[in-house]
């Protein structure tokens, strides 16, 4: 057996006996459980989107007298967390008798409809799924002034009213279309 074969199964060996988890572990080796292979981590993974940076450093060093430029570029790899989509946003201006819609059709999900009551009586909202669902409401709002309110909407028709007497039948009274996100 030669001295290498001979180095090599001193340490083969060695490494055999040692636990798994100093085997696997370097000094400069972090741990990181993934959800795909198997790990009962209660936490979900989390989208990441990733870039390399790189930053360009000029240093001047004295080698045999003489001063010498030299240029490293140093280049690292950045994960950052995806942020969550933006609420769909609806404004809807009230008026005497009437509202005006920021847009007829919104993403379904996280939304936020603002109330901007630019009349001279109080308003209020109230918002319902024409197909059935739970029935939001946007309090009276005085003139000149907004309010808001966040939710989460479904695909469908939603009808929007204010309740105050006799103004949904004088013509506060619309509709918006909620469209499936991926559609």
């Amino acid at each position: 057996m030669t001295r290498f074969a001979a180095i090599t199964a001193f340490l083969l060996a060695g490494f055999l006996l040692m636990p798994i988890s100093q085997a696997s572990a370097s000094p400069d080796s972090v741990s990181v459980a993934s959800p795909s292979l198997g790990s009962t981590s209660a936490t979900t993974p989390t989208a990441k989107t990733c870039t390399w940076k790189k930053k360009r450093v000029v240093k001047k060093v004295r080698r045999n007298g003489r001063i010498k430029r030299i240029v490293k570029v140093h280049r690292w790899h950045v994960c950052r967390p995806v942020p969550p989509p933006a609420p769909a946003r609806l404004g809807v201006r009230a008026f005497e008798f009437g509202f005006t819609l920021t847009r007829q059709s919104i993403k379904s999900g996280d939304t936020i409809v603002e109330l901007n009551n630019r009349g001279e009586d109080e308003h209020d909202l109230h918002l319902q799924r024409l197909e059935g669902g739970p029935e939001f409401k946007i309090d009276d709002t005085a003139p000149l002034s907004y309010n808001r309110l966040r939710f989460t909407t479904e695909a469908g028709t939603y009808r929007l009213w204010c309740s105050l007497p006799e103004h949904a039948e004088r013509g506060m009274d619309t509709t918006v279309q909620v469209t499936a996100v991926g559609k």
